[in-house]
């Protein structure tokens, strides 16, 4: 595939004749019908992008049930990651926003993401790894889901082995303690990397948070989405279930989840929406009410550009996004969850 960047002493950039190229692949929505985002109009429009592939992948029920939300999501973290890579920002930043919308069902198929891909293989180290254990992950994952760099990922799954402690578990360096956080993303979105050991310390160590008080609900989260991408059945037969109803309870009075109930800082996009994507991996066992609320949050906090407030304004509103239009599958019938 011809490259379509250039790398500086400054970084990469773009040539200024790709740049019409970068736009038209970024609103590719073929011949989807959308709602005009000046809901005063009130009338559809149709965007045709002729010979360009559709750039949701996933059913289009999800975008006819909430378009104004889900396109005004996709078409912001899409320049997000146009604005990131123009920068040079880190790529652990960059990666993530375009894992989580390729997971939410973006076609991979844009020179965005070739961009993005051509930039990650450039900068990884010798070693397969690149700055450390989180960023290595998230670009190893981004990679395998654009598929044209095989001997990349295979590198760099080498490398987090290696990274791994004996126990199993991940922390943010081989240094570091293992955390429930790292090790059950890496456990969901690089699923060829568990073990037996790797799932067994996460049920350990998710049944001693989740007796201490107060626990935090993305932990929760983290664990039930690394135990289902892995059909991992606890030891423990009730903590799935136990789990599922504790992050049910958690819900704050709004709708939306912070890190516990009632925590100061109240309910926010990243906690909200990787708590809905945890419920949303065992989502017959969840009341739909507290589905149906959590997406209400969702949709009520959304900026009108698109995005949703978090410090990381990119992390919060990824994750949010993928909540939005895992949510919305589930429950308008599309049901392809977990």
């Amino acid at each position: 595939m011809k490259s379509l960047c250039s790398k500086s002493n400054q970084g990469w950039f773009f040539p200024n004749k790709y740049w019409k190229k970068l736009m038209v692949d970024a609103s590719a929505f073929s011949v989807v019908h959308v709602m005009v985002a000046d809901e005063s109009v009130g009338k559809d429009m149709t965007i045709n992008a002729d010979n360009a592939s559709p750039l949701l992948v996933a059913p289009e029920d999800n975008i006819k049930e909430n378009p104004g939300s889900i396109q005004k999501g996709l078409g912001a973290l899409l320049h997000i990651i146009q604005e990131f890579s123009v920068k040079g920002i880190e790529l652990e930043r960059v990666c993530r926003v375009a894992v989580l919308l390729s997971q939410s069902g973006l076609n991979r198929n844009n020179s965005i993401f070739q961009l993005l891909a051509e930039r990650c293989v450039s900068e990884q180290k010798n070693d397969g790894g690149w700055l450390g254990v989180l960023d290595t992950m998230w670009c190893a994952s981004f990679l395998e889901v654009y598929g044209d760099y095989p001997e990349s990922v295979k590198s760099a799954l080498i490398w987090l082995t290696e990274q791994r402690h004996d126990d199993g578990s991940w922390g943010q360096t081989e240094r570091d303690i293992g955390r429930i956080t790292v090790t059950g993303q890496m456990l969901y979105f690089l699923p060829q990397l568990a073990s037996k050991s790797s799932l067994k310390w996460l049920e350990m160590k998710w049944r001693q948070e989740l007796e201490i008080a107060p626990g935090l609900t993305y932990k929760g989260a983290f664990t039930l989405m690394a135990f289902k991408r892995n059909n991992y059945q606890p030891t423990d037969s009730q903590l799935i279930s136990q789990t599922i109803q504790w992050l049910a309870a958690q819900q704050n009075d709004d709708f939306g989840w912070g890190p516990w109930k009632g925590h100061s800082v109240g309910s926010d996009p990243w906690c909200t929406g990787i708590t809905m994507d945890g419920l949303l991996q065992y989502p017959d066992n969840v009341p739909q009410k507290v589905l149906w609320n959590g997406l209400e949050w969702l949709k009520e906090k959304q900026l009108p550009n698109g995005l949703w407030p978090y410090h990381y304004i990119e992390v919060g509103s990824s994750w949010a996004l993928y909540a939005l239009i895992r949510g919305y599958s589930f429950l308008s019938g599309g049901r392809e969850i977990g």
